[in-house]
């Protein structure tokens, strides 16, 4: 596994030179884009637990910028980002975060090459939890997504994903894909363990009609736990892409992944075992001129921060819409199942389902500043004890001095 980190490693930094070397037809357009958000929230179950419920009233601020430099034939954005929470009565829930992302992208006549990368620092509490933001496109989870009960625990989180395509004939491409992820814990416990894990896919896409494309990809990932079972995943993918419009584009998937699970549990030694699971999934985006609407469903075998794979079953869902040129309104949905493989895990390890709703508004006062209002709903049924439901209220004002002035009535990710 030292190789393949390696060599996720040299690719990102071979695709990141390769985006910025190549020789420029004009000048580069740089630009600078600060946010600051400063937010009043109340939750009335800030751990998310059945016992020892914390109702608290908190204060939130978010600093980020966005830097972005491109030329027509590429595009390289960096987002550093700094969060804290802080709540009244409650200091030992306080939390911060430190995030970066990363996203390139340089094409030529017949290649496209891509680099998205994600850092993160941040405690472990309640918004550590997945959000109906759409963090990724149509049919990619989100990495490092895990469910487990929010601790005073600090995790430091790495991914990195280059992707090349090359077109062979005008109907015909190959691509290439890699994936590699890291997440460490400040402690081994309350569910928690170090892991690694490194995966990727090559494929070939036939362009079967002016507005689609079909797609034959394998697919392979290794999962390396500190603590737990190795999960060696291999598969065959068959998905058709559908881009009816650059704003309107959907995707069907049908795939069987097949996992090796070796390794031990509770320092015992036992026998490796193999079982096969149906994958896949089906998407949707379209962007009107005053609605958005986006909805992903899939199905993957991913790796957990609690030690063990499993099976997951995900729904994501964004709906906004302008009412007015100042006033906006959304609402969004995420739903999760998280169902052990077999013998992958400790026997005491349940099947986990999680569910957070959201709706709201953005009112843009000026141009530089909006007013964003939301409520959010969280159940959450953890793989011991019952379920643990959450209701929270936030108010933010946000400064964008950048902020275009036709630009999008919603800039929140929510």
């Amino acid at each position: 596994m030292t190789l393949c980190r390696s060599a996720v490693v040299a690719a990102a930094a071979i695709g990141l030179c390769v985006l910025l070397s190549a020789p420029s037809a004009r000048a580069t357009d740089y630009q600078i884009n600060p946010r600051l958000e400063l937010a009043g929230d109340y939750d009335d179950n800030v751990l998310l637990t059945t016992t020892n419920e914390i109702s608290a009233a908190a204060a939130m601020a978010d600093a980020r910028v966005e830097l972005l430099a491109e030329e027509p034939n590429w595009q390289l954005r960096a987002t550093p980002e700094a969060r804290g929470n802080w709540y009244s009565g409650h200091s030992d829930v306080n939390s911060n975060g430190e995030f970066l992302s990363l996203d390139g992208e340089r094409s030529g006549p017949r290649y496209t090459l891509d680099l998205y990368g994600y850092g993160a620092s941040q405690s472990l509490i309640t918004n550590y939890l997945p959000t109906a933001n759409i963090g990724s496109g149509l049919g990619t989870a989100q990495p490092g997504t895990t469910l487990a009960t929010p601790a005073s625990i600090r995790q430091n989180f790495g991914y990195l994903r280059p992707r090349y395509e090359l077109e062979v004939t005008p109907r015909t491409s190959l691509e290439l894909r890699l994936e590699y992820t890291d997440a460490a814990y400040s402690q081994q416990g309350h569910g928690y363990t170090d892991y690694r894990d490194f995966g990727g896919g090559v494929g070939v896409v036939l362009k079967a009609t002016p507005t689609g494309s079909v797609t034959l990809r394998a697919t392979g990932a290794g999962f390396e736990p500190d603590e737990g079972r190795t999960a060696d995943t291999y598969g065959v993918e068959l998905q058709w892409d559908g881009k009816l419009s650059p704003t309107k584009q959907y995707y069907l998937r049908a795939a069987a992944a097949r996992t090796d699970l070796s390794g031990s549990l509770a320092a015992a030694p036992i026998p490796s075992t193999s079982t096969t699971t149906a994958t896949g999934g089906a998407g949707a985006q379209w962007t009107y001129t005053l609605t958005e609407i986006f909805v992903d469903l899939t199905r993957d075998v991913v790796p957990t921060g609690q030690g063990y794979a499993v099976d997951r079953d995900q729904l994501r869902l964004r709906i906004a819409r302008r009412f007015t040129p100042r006033l906006a309104g959304f609402l969004g949905a995420r739903a999760i199942h998280d169902d052990p493989l077999p013998e992958s895990a400790a026997v005491t390890v349940q099947a986990q389902r999680y569910a957070l709703a959201t709706v709201g508004f953005e009112w843009r006062l000026v141009r530089q500043f909006s007013l964003i209002g939301s409520y959010d709903y969280t159940n959450y049924h953890p793989y011991i004890g019952p379920a643990a439901q959450a209701n929270a209220a936030r108010l933010s004002l946000v400064y964008e001095p950048h902020r275009p002035e036709n630009g999008p009535a919603i800039t929140v990710g929510y």
